[in-house]
């Protein structure tokens, strides 16, 4: 009988080596059928990924700790790329906004404050563009979530990808 179906198929799983130890592997192939409709066999490739798994699993324990420790400063802060869209923001940020960072990723200052307020934000992200470096500024903000008001002392600063290119601006607001 002749080989007729195909069926790709991806799979990751664990597996346990004779000598006890657990494994991660990649399988990648097909299921080849004969014309009566069975499986005759499986052709594909299966590699172990073992330490790309632990090369992952580091990251996201990395990334859970950053997060954690960004989340726990009492400061609001965030990151816009260089057209001031949003990219990331901690709780206290959240706050601010009286949103949730999904809801605030991916808009702008527009979007949340009145537009002369988000001008004047706008415009110091600008200024630490240019400079290139750190600009300070104060800034009185009310917070959507409870209506309270503080005095921001802001540090803006440019924020480099590994290749030097421009990501954006990373702001952090003190109360003072």
């Amino acid at each position: 009988s002749s080989i007729e179906k195909r069926h790709p198929y991806n799979l990751e799983y664990r597996v346990v080596t004779a000598d006890g130890e657990i494994r991660w592997v990649h399988e990648r192939g097909q299921a080849l059928f004969n014309t009566d409709g069975n499986v005759t066999c499986l052709d594909g490739v299966i590699i172990d990924i073992s330490g790309l798994k632990a090369v992952q699993e580091a990251f996201r324990l990395s990334e859970a700790k950053l997060r954690t420790l960004i989340d726990t400063i009492p400061d609001l802060v965030w990151l816009k790329d260089s057209d001031g869209i949003y990219l990331s923001c901690n709780r206290r940020f959240e706050q601010f906004f009286g949103s949730k960072e999904e809801q605030i990723v991916g808009k702008t200052d527009y979007d949340f404050v009145d537009q002369e307020l988000a001008d004047f934000f706008r415009e110091n992200d600008q200024v630490a563009m240019a400079r290139n470096g750190p600009s300070t500024n104060e800034e009185e903000i009310t917070f959507a979530e409870d209506n309270h008001q503080e005095i921001l002392e802001t540090i803006k600063t440019p924020m480099y990808d590994a290749a030097g290119e421009l990501i954006g601006v990373l702001g952090i607001g003190r109360d003072i």
